[in-house]
């Protein structure tokens, strides 16, 4: 059966000019969608939107020099009044503390309970949220999101570039069958999150953020291959399990800045995340970082299980692995504690280097809920763990690594 494609010229969508193209966006989508689906082709150009809506069976094809603008007046956006599955958005304490408004996940471009969904972009396309200014939005400015995937199935993203997202690039929740390559992410806030996901494929993507690289809690079966990440936060922050990230690169300081504090540096490789409200569906385990290089990040690790200001206070983390790994130029002590939930971290055929600011900083610090493996670790200078006298730590062929009991 042959695909129908439509031109969004033809429904009236005018490249650059100043004036919105929403309703001759949605107009052509909702066309495409009364015939049972298709490809949209915007062909090169400017086109400034508010949020438009897909459908299942549909392709938004942005061909060469595409680019989409975000209105820069938030009130241009919408939610559809469609339910998020995020539950701490209706949780009065965060609410409260992030300042969230009831229309919280909204954005550009959005689709909900749709199949088989799909944003392809060629190159030199690009999606702006122009940094939309929200007075009443979280923490007192953020905007809409740059996209929006709640309850979808067999969703992909390809070949685009999204620039100065005014909150998260990429929402997307409790989706299933998600696959996304070749995408970039320039500035903004975070760049993918995959909130109660399943079954996500990543390659061949560049995230350089203001805020986490990947972030998201209850994900299962997650797949990251040759990505690039440079944040001025955190690279992941993550929970879930079975979650694997294999020959990507991660680099700090982050070239745009954290947009809250408008700092650079960046502030963890991993951070755990499974947060209060939320319906978790398992423990955090599986979850398995390989053939990747770590350069010039604050800590290594960030976990505290318990601490609700870490969003740390659902479900704890059972197990984490770093396995043939280059990490270089650490310069913070990581902190890594199940306080009575017992976690187990393992360092494998890893190559470490971390520069305190003395000679007697550690560069870890577990406590005795966490079993410690170490093997074939070898650090370019003497390193410091510190660990109470019960904790049980497993040395094999290691160079340069000192335990402190304490």
């Amino acid at each position: 059966m042959e695909t129908t494609i439509l031109q969004a010229s033809a429904y009236g969508v005018c490249p650059d000019t100043q004036e919105l193209q929403t309703e001759a966006f949605q107009k052509a989508i909702d066309h495409l969608h009364s015939m049972g689906g298709g490809e949209l082709q915007v062909q090169a150009g400017t086109y400034h939107i508010g949020s438009i809506r897909l459908y299942s069976d549909m392709t938004l094809h942005l061909m060469e020099g595409a680019k989409l603008y975000g209105s820069r007046d938030f009130r241009d956006y919408t939610d559809f009044k469609v339910p998020t599955t995020l539950r701490y958005v209706e949780d009065e304490h965060y609410k409260t503390l992030w300042n969230l408004p009831d229309y919280y996940i909204y954005g550009i471009i959005c689709a909900f309970g749709e199949k088989q969904v799909s944003i392809i972009g060629e190159p030199g396309s690009e999606i702006n949220g122009q940094d939309c200014f929200d007075p009443d939005g979280e923490e007192g400015f953020r905007g809409p999101m740059g996209m929006i995937f709640c309850s979808c199935q067999n969703v992909t993203l390809k070949g685009y570039t999204v620039s100065d997202s005014a909150n998260w690039s990429h929402q997307l929740d409790s989706c299933k069958g998600v696959d996304i390559s070749q995408v970039t992410v320039l500035a903004g806030h975070d760049g993918f999150n995959f909130h109660h996901c399943t079954g996500i494929n990543v390659s061949g993507c560049r995230l350089y953020t203001g805020d986490d690289c990947v972030a998201g809690y209850d994900i299962e079966n997650l797949y990251v291959k040759d990505c690039f990440f440079n944040t001025a936060c955190n690279a992941l922050r993550i929970g879930g399990r079975n979650m694997i990230f294999d020959h990507c690169t991660f680099k700090g300081p982050g070239l745009y800045p954290h947009r809250s504090e408008m700092t650079y540096y960046t502030h963890a490789v991993f951070k755990y995340y499974s947060i209060r409200p939320d319906v978790i569906r398992g423990e955090g385990e599986g979850i398995l970082l390989k053939n990747c290089t770590f350069m010039d990040m604050t800590m290594l690790l960030s976990y505290q299980y318990g601490r609700e200001e870490l969003m740390q206070n659902n479900l704890p983390l059972r197990e984490l692995t770093f396995e043939d790994a280059d990490i270089k130029h650490l310069t913070k002590k990581s902190l890594f504690k199940g306080n009575g939930e017992p976690c187990t971290l393992t360092l494998r055929r890893t190559a470490l280097s971390f520069e305190g600011s003395d000679d007697e900083d550690p560069m870890l610090e577990v406590d005795s809920s966490i079993t410690l493996n170490l093997e074939q670790v070898i650090c370019a200078a003497p390193v410091i763990i510190q660990a109470p006298k019960d904790t049980v730590v497993n040395m094999k062929d290691c160079k340069g690594i000192r335990i402190l009991r304490i």
